[in-house]
């Protein structure tokens, strides 16, 4: 027997093809009825739907760490047959970042799929970076608690994006999923769309943005150019990149160094001699890196991560870089600050991944101060090298000056992604 609660509404369940303006409603405004009271949605097809607007956008990929709450929406994602592909990550710092450098190499939207909850926290600090250079940068959560669960998340993102989502009725799946993919195109800076495990009755007071345009499939006129929030070497300025002087990093320390090794600006010189001219860099937000990017050759495509962003992020955009274009030579340079964070569990995302490019040079740099700085005893000394040996992929250490060249030279001859760990003596402290 049908249920009378929907026969009375008289509400047609709406084709996935059928992408209808969502009618937006004021913050203050308590949502008119009719509506589906207290009626569970039904989560494969609101999986679906997700999933098939996405791919109607041409969204070519999700980066998302998988949960219970979203278990419905990576089956979908599987089920695609990768349009669009679900890449699983391990953290949502992650998850943002690749969708960050996704978006900063190929100027389209990164989409970033967490599930609610204390997980998608970890979303916050990339999109602060997304915001700051107005990228279009997605972020679905799901499933969001009914109720003052939903306040309170839009709450804790409507800081960060632009607009906020959020998808409590089933017949308006369809359009709210565009709404959102369109609100990060035009930007400027991330969107977020909350998914909630009932259709019922929304809160009298749910966060819903008030814009109503045309939804279209398609790319507007509002999305940034391929390779906006790219980087290349020969504009950049004296001013944006000060230059370095290597004999006093090296012979004047402000302060006895504790740790003994290879000095960081002679890396970034031999680097310089042997990085393919069709690669990409990502370099790390550290000060002590950034600074470098002028001594790369003109011409090469870097991305340099920006200092508020999560540290470590050099890695998640090598391989959201590599992901885009697979024939790329892609090079990750980082500190083993950023590579203890989140950079050694993705590794394991390359290590899964890898025997699916064409090309596999990936070249992770890890700039090993073995936690030492001038005054602070060294704590840590992670074998990162042999961590990735152990994972499948190349792994080579060096602490001498005078193997870093012929070290980038096996790392880039490789026939798998190399890390490269090498064994810096730190900067002082400015």
């Amino acid at each position: 027997m049908p249920d009378p609660r929907l026969t009375e509404t008289a509400v047609p369940v709406p084709h996935l093809t059928e992408t209808a303006v969502p009618v937006p409603y004021l913050a203050e405004t308590a949502v008119p009825v009719p509506y589906l009271a207290e009626t569970d949605v039904p989560d494969p097809y609101l999986a679906e739907t997700v999933v098939e607007r996405l791919a109607a956008w041409r969204v070519p990929r999700v980066f998302g760490v998988a949960g219970e709450p979203v278990a419905t929406l990576v089956e979908a994602l599987h089920s695609a047959g990768g349009e669009p592909e679900f890449v699983s990550v391990r953290h949502g710092e992650t998850a943002a970042s690749m969708a960050i450098g996704h978006a900063r190499l190929t100027g389209g939207i990164g989409v970033c799929l967490s599930p609610a909850g204390p997980a998608a926290f970890g979303l916050l600090a990339g999109l602060d970076a997304a915001r700051r250079a107005t990228l279009p940068v997605l972020a679905i959560i799901g499933a969001v608690d009914e109720g003052d669960g939903v306040g309170g998340v839009y709450q804790t993102f409507a800081g960060l994006c632009r607009q906020v989502w959020h998808v409590d009725d089933l017949r308006r799946a369809p359009a709210l999923v565009d709404a959102a993919v369109r609100a990060a195109l035009a930007g400027p800076g991330p969107a977020c769309l909350l998914l909630t495990g009932k259709s019922g009755r929304p809160p009298a007071r749910t966060q819903v943005s008030v814009e109503s345009a045309a939804i279209d499939p398609g790319r507007p006129s509002a999305v940034p150019q391929v390779g906006a929030g790219m980087l290349f070497v020969d504009s950049v300025g004296p001013s944006a990149v000060p230059d370095v002087d290597t004999a006093s990093d090296v012979t004047e320390p402000r302060r006895p160094s504790v740790v003994a090794g290879v000095d960081i600006g002679s890396v970034v010189v031999e680097l310089s001699a042997r990085v393919p001219p069709e690669a990409a860099v990502t370099i790390d937000g550290d000060c002590g890196l950034s600074r470098h990017a002028c001594r790369l050759p003109p011409g090469i495509a870097v991305l340099a991560c920006d200092a508020h962003e999560v540290a470590g992020a050099a890695l998640p955009y090598a391989v959201a870089v590599k992901l885009a274009d697979p024939r790329r030579p892609v090079l990750a340079l980082l500190t083993d600050d950023g590579m203890r964070s989140h950079g050694l569990s993705e590794l394991v995302t390359i290590a899964r991944d890898w025997p699916h490019w064409p090309d596999p040079r990936l070249v992770v740099l890890v700039l090993n101060t073995r936690s030492g700085y001038p005054g602070r005893q060294v704590a840590d000394d992670v074998p990162y090298s042999g961590w990735a040996r152990l994972l499948g992929l190349h792994g080579v250490r060096v602490d001498r000056p005078e193997l870093v060249g012929a070290a980038c030279d096996e790392a880039l001859a490789a026939n798998r992604p190399c890390l490269l760990d090498l064994v810096v003596t730190p900067h002082p402290p400015p």
